[in-house]
């Protein structure tokens, strides 16, 4: 039986080092701070789902009887006090009271108040909490407590309105399939401005309308400009809320570039972009809620940010929080009257991408030209697989072997090369000898060696270069994508995007591991090699979403495999170098004529 050796020790360490290189270089920094007092939080807080948009034409909406002044927005019920009051910007009657507007569609609930015409509650039917005391529960991704959701306000924030009293023209909404409706909210300014805002909502999708007008803007305060998108930030919805909130961040594409926003500045709390802007997000690991202007673009994009601590199971974090802002130029003397289209769902690829907006490059598939292909073609694969196998886990397996059998042939090649390497040693162990005293002779002589014996020393390695790219792009789809949100495999592995919480699958890629450089491994001087990488890898691997674990033992079990049937088998390793053989003897010497013959 023949014998094989693997690559040698540089070649491996070489790409040890790669491969740490590449996966830990997107740590990101923490930075534990603020004034607030910390917050309690028994379970994480926030998401969302979306679906395919659609041209939604807005209807005009008639003027309205616009109530008749009364007292102050706060929470009052009727009152003795004088009929009118000034409240500052708003006025309202006596007989107004807040009340709740209630949204239900078939993928998300929601509640809106008409103290601000704001959504004070948002509920995703899709997205469960995958752990912690609300587990199974529906993912909230607006709650009263953040006090966070689309917003109009002026620059200088003089002008707001989270405390309007506003009229709403129905309590109840309730729609199915392609229903679509409206609600319209209105209030009234102390100068007479009659202010508007509707939703459209639609009962198969998680994008609405929003329609803001306001007919007089310099009265209400609003002087040069004034902004419009998702004021305030989401909470942590992950099991490892730290690694959550890593992936906060503010983004915009402005022109054709994505600017984005992950780093809290309390230098510079506010950060202000000029530029054609085609939309404004605020985004988790898995969702994201946008701002898409539909009368006309943005001339820029603003960034608010700032940090509070976050107590989470006894450990104290430190929670990001983005606001991210549409900046329009007000033109003297004209109203204000812009729709927009308002997204909040899951960071979803194919749903994103169907809005042909580039919203889909929130999503962290790698670098653009380099890992992202592979990534959307794994993420591909994945998702056709899947729809024939509903486990996800068994679809990585199955990913694993098609890997395997793609690179079947390379493998093949690497192991006929490194045995014709073993069975050069004995002339190397010569020439180390022979010119132990000059490295550098020494190197010319070997390579001399191996181009007459038509072997490429770093043929060990074919089988593993062409998987990094590949590697990489698994990294990013288990680590960023929300397919495998929550996946479940098997038994304690019941979400693949997380790691091992028994580091179960880490021994066995350990165990897999040094099996196959045991089997693989026949020089003396390489043995330490089948112990130190094994851990190497298993320590690695140890923090890894289960998903690219389960994949790397499993191709590591089906490389046993390959190899023993190779080993078994020398003929095949045999035929392919008599083929060569005959190859390279039928072909006339290079550089004879007929002097030569």
């Amino acid at each position: 039986m023949d014998e094989q050796k693997p690559m040698d020790v540089k070649a491996m360490l070489a790409f040890v080092i790669l491969i740490a290189i590449v996966l830990l270089l997107p740590k990101y920094w923490d930075v534990v701070g603020g004034d607030s007092q910390p917050t309690d939080v028994t379970a994480p807080d926030t998401a969302a789902v979306a679906t395919a948009p659609s041209e939604t034409t807005r209807e005009p909406v008639e003027t309205r009887q616009q109530p008749e002044p009364i007292e102050s927005p706060e929470r009052i019920a009727q009152s003795t006090e004088p009929e009118t009051a000034d409240t500052g910007l708003f006025v309202a009657d006596t007989l107004w009271s807040e009340e709740t507007v209630t949204i239900e569609t078939d993928l998300y609930s929601a509640e809106l108040s008409t103290r601000g015409a704001v959504i004070e509650r948002l509920i995703l039917k899709d997205y469960d909490y995958t752990e912690g005391p609300r587990e199974g529960e529906p993912v909230v991704i607006v709650d009263t407590f953040d006090n966070a959701g689309p917003r109009l306000v002026s620059s200088d924030k003089s002008f707001k309105l989270e405390n309007a009293p506003f009229r709403a023209d129905r309590t109840s909404l309730t729609l199915r399939g392609n229903d679509s409706n409206s609600i319209t909210f209105t209030t009234r300014t102390r100068d007479g401005n009659d202010i508007e805002i509707e939703y459209m909502f639609h009962g198969n999708r998680h994008d609405f309308t929003m329609y803001v007008y306001v007919p007089r803007p310099e009265d209400a305060g609003i002087e040069r400009e004034y902004w419009f998108g998702w004021q305030g930030g989401l909470r942590p919805t992950e099991p490892n809320p730290e690694d959550d909130i890593n992936n906060f961040a503010a983004a915009a594409l402005m022109g054709e570039d994505l600017e984005k926003i992950d780093d809290v500045d309390r230098e510079e709390p506010v950060r202000s972009f000029t530029g054609l802007t085609h939309w404004a997000a605020v985004k988790t690991k898995y969702f994201v809620c946008a701002a898409i202007p539909r009368d006309r673009e943005a001339d820029g994009f603003v960034v608010e940010s700032s940090e509070r601590p976050l107590r989470f199971e006894n450990e104290q974090l430190a929670l990001k929080t983005f606001s991210a802002y549409l900046r329009h130029d007000l033109t003297r003397g004209a109203p204000i009257e812009q729709e927009y289209l308002v997204y909040v769902g899951p960071l979803e690829y194919s749903e994103l991408k169907s809005y042909d907006l580039g919203l889909e490059d929130l999503i962290d598939l790698g670098w653009r030209w380099i890992i992202r292909p592979f990534a959307l073609l794994v993420l591909w694969l994945f998702r056709q697989i899947h729809s024939v196998i509903p486990n996800y886990g068994v679809v990585i397996i199955v990913f694993a072997l098609l890997i395997k059998i793609i690179f079947h042939p390379l493998t093949k090649k690497s192991m006929r090369s490194m045995r014709r390497m073993q069975e050069l040693q004995p002339k190397m162990e010569k020439l180390r000898e022979r010119f132990k005293d000059n490295p550098q002779k020494l190197n010319q002589e070997m390579m001399k060696m191996y181009k007459d014996a038509g072997i490429n020393p770093i043929s060990g390695c074919l089988p593993l270069l062409p998987q990094m790219p590949i590697f990489y792009a698994l990294f990013q789809v288990f680590r960023t994508t929300i397919e495998l949100r929550g996946a479940y495999f098997v038994g304690w592995i019941t979400d693949l995007s997380q790691k091992d919480p028994y580091y179960i699958l880490p021994i066995i890629m350990t165990l897999s591991f040094f099996v196959q450089q045991r089997l693989s491994t026949k020089d003396p001087k390489q043995k330490m090699l089948t112990y130190v990488l094994p851990l190497v890898f298993g320590f690695m691997f140890r923090n890894f979403p289960a998903g690219l674990t389960l994949y790397w033992t499993m191709y590591n079990i089906f490389s046993v495999i390959e190899q023993a049937w190779l080993i078994g088998h020398p003929q095949t390793l045999k035929e392919e170098d008599e083929t060569e053989a005959e190859v390279i003897s039928s072909t006339p010497p290079r550089g004879k004529g007929k002097r030569g013959r």
